[in-house]
């Protein structure tokens, strides 16, 4: 039977081969991400990726403070693969393969973080289980640290939702084209992003239902 979701390498070869072309603005994101992480920390911060895939977010944090400590955590065994070769040289990097469905991972329970980073993760966590989750990297936070969650969301209103999904489409459609030299119309990316979308489990919130969700699990901010 063929493997769901990022349980096979296929996913996650294919989710690197297109994110920097079809998510937009991902180099801004990442900057700012990596920029908000750093600025309120020592030059020796101690830093949690989750969901980390092959380590963008944490290089860019590293070309900042390079001292920096970090613990990485991802779901797929091509992810947690790039990820140590990637950063095989510095002693500094903990990489581990754990499922975010299940809260932070055992082997976290004695540590404390400055800040907890993420950037197009945790909109496959199950609806169910991501107030477990806010709260379990809020416990693992130090006194004022930060949670820095960069990811997909919706639009509260239905027709608002669809109008920038389709946007989206639009977008790719035309970075598809310009990018890989391929004609593929509307329709046909909308179909195959539907479906992607089901196989991988993506199910964005909207940033309001985020916010309840972090109130919820005793964020002040």
């Amino acid at each position: 039977d063929k493997k769901e979701g990022w349980g096979y390498k296929e996913a996650a070869e294919h989710y690197l081969r297109v994110v920097g072309v079809l998510v937009p603005r991902r180099e801004e994101i990442l900057s700012i991400i990596s920029m908000l992480a750093t600025a309120f920390t020592t030059e020796h911060p101690k830093v949690l990726d989750l969901g980390c895939g092959n380590g963008d977010i944490t290089n860019e944090i590293l070309k900042i403070k390079p001292n920096a400590s970090v613990y990485m955590l991802d779901f797929s065994d091509e992810m947690i693969r790039l990820s140590k070769e990637r950063f095989k040289d510095n002693s500094n990097i903990k990489i581990f393969k754990h499922d975010l469905n299940k809260g932070l991972s055992d082997m976290l329970a004695e540590e404390q973080f400055d800040v907890a980073v993420s950037c197009f993760s945790l909109h496959h966590i199950k609806f169910v289980n991501r107030v477990k989750l806010y709260s379990s990297i809020r416990n693992k936070l130090k006194e004022a640290g930060l949670f820095i969650n960069g990811d997909r969301f919706k639009g509260e209103s239905t027709s608002i939702e669809q109008w920038e999904f389709d946007n989206w489409i639009k977008f790719m459609e035309k970075q598809i084209k310009e990018k890989f030299g391929k004609n593929k119309t509307f329709s046909e990316v909308k179909h195959t992003q539907i479906e992607s979308d089901k196989k991988l489990g993506d199910k964005p919130e909207t940033i309001w239902h985020m916010e309840q969700d972090l109130r919820e699990a005793g964020f002040e901010y």
